[in-house]
């Protein structure tokens, strides 16, 4: 073979192959397999329960592994400190922490004074809660501080000035940040600087005894000895601290959940909880405030190359030592600059009115919950309003189950597909059969909503239908009645008629008794001929017309045969939507309609058979696995039960 027909035959394979990948990339989607009711697929596929595990002997088992897994569990730091790497994640880490300190240090003392307590306790609670959740926490770079929800500063004629400069100050170095971020390894610490400055500021120029500015005053170095909480204030404080813990968790969930899936790792819902528990229990008992995660300085310790929680456990240190040693040097720091702190750091608070323009495109819903949660937490308080904001997205819930989106499906053309009528122009409806499809699943508050919009999607008034059926089948039976009365009467005006003419010829002779005798045993009847009349007779009922029926009482008659429910949006039932149901298949055979299921998962199909949904009337027979195999059982057996020899579908 010369070197030109060997690069043509390669030119052909090439060829070949380019069309063989393009013929199997336009190859349509084809199957050919038997319809499949319930019992059949359960038979195919050996369906049974799933066996029942008794989670609580679990709890109570006791093992090497199981005591080695549970505090692996609780205790995170366990399992990802042994294989931290050094080089790689410290230095960020370390400056990561330093800078999240700097930030902490004024707003926890400023925080303090919010609450109305000294700043001293500020430095606490940066201190303890934090590095507890370094130890419990699944978060790398959620930053835990101080969360205060209640009153708001008030503010002194003689500290107006400072606390303006200050904030000034402060908006013009976070607008620098702002500007200069790409060009800065860290941010520039203007809470620390401006609180570096004013103290220095206050000292030289004496603003307490001179201009009457109140300042922090003593701050005593060293820990405080911890302290049981008082039982007394239990009842008092658990509104508020039922509020607070909600509030905390969510926001820092919430936050968890955003940087887990921007550094590809994950956050345990539970453990959050746990550790925040634990951060609020321990810091309480050294006398901390409620804690939480700040979005302003977990931003701070991930852009600042923070990667685990190590960066918060230098930030802690960090405050620790300003606790013991460098504490008390903010004697003269006014307490203006602290109260301009917090003002200025509510910028990210007060921008969330943002989301009101996003929220009103993307979902109103949720638009309407938060304007409810924010007009009554501003009327009611925090606890209350936040009920409130629960009650009413329950309420709202419910209310969205009860307006799903109903529809009546067509097919789309040669597919397997069903969709919308109303959506999808090329979907028709297969003609014969109706299939109907509700958005959301069907339980007690819209079971009632789901028949209405049925009988009304199907063209036909049910309801009226089955009445005027009734009446009429009614009038037919008092008609029966009327005929078999008459009948009756007639039959005992001839029974009477033929006694008188035995009481007249009782006198007749013995001669005349025999002959009439042999004349009545000759018209006797056979017991074979009786009962060749009594099936003559049978056959000949059977063969009359079914007066029961729509066409026979004169009614008219639906356009279809059989009725599709997709049920594939049911993810549970219940005792009202088992009898909804039930309602359905009665309605609509009443109406000369069969009613079939399709599409149910498993723990629905096993919850109807607990709640003793099949009988005779209704079996798995009726319960496809898809919509298709229920279609097209339903052409193939338009007049026919669901007994019938099951043919084959192609997909």
């Amino acid at each position: 073979m010369g070197l030109s027909e060997a690069s043509g035959l390669r030119d052909v394979q090439v060829q070949l192959s380019a069309t063989q990948a393009m013929e199997l990339h336009r190859r349509d989607y084809r199957m050919e397999r038997p319809l499949l009711n319930q019992e059949q697929l359960e038979e195919l596929g050996h369906w049974s329960s799933a066996p029942r595990t008794h989670q609580w002997r679990v709890w109570f088992q006791c093992s090497y592994a199981r005591v080695r897994a549970l505090l692996l569990q609780r205790l995170p730091v366990l399992v990802w400190l042994p294989r931290y790497p050094v080089r790689d994640w410290l230095l960020g880490d370390l400056l990561s922490g330093l800078s999240v300190a700097i930030m902490q240090l004024p707003q926890g003392l400023a925080y303090a004074l919010l609450a109305g307590l000294p700043p001293v306790f500020g430095l606490y609670s940066s201190f303890y809660p934090v590095f507890i959740y370094f130890l419990f926490g699944t978060s790398r770079h959620i930053s835990v501080v101080l969360e205060v929800c209640w009153k708001l500063p008030q503010s002194v004629v003689g500290t107006v000035v400072t606390a303006l400069v200050a904030g000034v100050v402060l908006v013009m170095v976070k607008l620098l940040n702002d500007k200069l971020q790409p060009h800065l390894p860290v941010p520039i610490p203007g809470e620390l600087l401006t609180l570096i400055g004013a103290t220095g500021i206050s000292y030289g120029v004496d603003l307490q005894h001179r201009f009457g500015v109140d300042v922090v005053g003593d701050i005593p170095p060293g820990l405080v000895p911890p302290v049981a909480p008082s039982p007394q204030l239990f009842a008092k404080l658990v509104g508020n601290a039922f509020a607070i813990a909600v509030v905390g968790f969510a926001i820092a969930i919430s936050l968890g959940k955003i940087f887990a899936l921007r550094h590809g790792y994950r956050v345990d819902s539970n453990q959050e909880l746990v550790a925040l528990g634990l951060s609020n229990l321990i810091g309480g008992i050294f006398q901390c405030f409620p804690v939480s995660c700040s979005m302003s300085r977990s931003l701070v310790q991930e852009s600042t190359g923070g990667n685990t929680q190590v960066a918060g456990a230098i930030s802690s240190l960090f405050i620790l030592l300003v606790i013991v040693k460098i504490g008390e040097l903010f004697k003269e720091l006014p307490k203006a600059v602290l109260a301009a702190t917090i003002i200025v750091n509510l910028k990210g608070m007060l921008m969330q009115f943002t989301d009101i323009c996003s929220l009103w495109k993307a979902n109103r819903a949720d638009l309407l919950i938060w304007l409810v949660t924010f007009v009554a937490t501003i009327l009611l308080n925090l606890d209350l309003g936040l009920a409130v904001a629960i009650v009413f997205s329950l309420l709202l819930l419910v209310v969205r189950t009860q307006l799903p989106h109903y529809s009546v499906l067509g097919r789309l053309p040669d597919t397997d597909i069903y969709r919308d009528v109303a959506e999808y122009t090329e979907a028709k409806e297969v003609p014969g059969v109706k299939i109907f499809r509700s958005s959301a699943t069907m339980y007690f508050a819209n079971a009632e909503l789901y028949s209405d919009a049925l009988k009304q999607r199907c063209g036909v008034d049910v309801d009226h239908l089955i009445s005027r059926k009734k009446k009429l089948l009614r009038k037919q039976e008092k008609l029966k009645l009327k005929q078999l009365r008459k009948e009756k009467e007639l039959q005992k005006q001839a029974a009477s008629s033929k006694g008188t003419s035995v009481s007249i010829n009782v006198n007749t002779s013995l001669d005349d008794i025999k002959s009439n005798n042999m004349e009545d045993s000759k018209a006797k009847v056979s017991p074979g001929d009786e009962l060749q009349e009594t099936a003559a007779s049978g056959q000949e009922d059977a063969k009359a017309p079914d007066v029961s029926t729509l066409k026979a009482l004169g009614l008219p008659q639906p356009d279809f045969h059989s009725l599709v429910l997709d049920l594939g949006a049911l993810s549970f039932v219940d005792t009202v939507c088992l009898k909804s149901l039930k309602s359905i298949f009665r309605d609509f055979r009443e109406i000369e309609v069969e009613v079939y299921m399709a599409a149910c998962h498993s723990p629905v199909v096993a919850q109807l058979e607990a709640g003793h949904f099949f009988d005779g009337s209704i079996t798995k027979k009726h319960l496809f696995a898809s919509v298709h195999d229920a279609v097209t059982f339903a052409l193939q057996h338009p007049k026919s039960g669901p007994d019938s020899t099951v043919l084959a579908t192609r997909l």
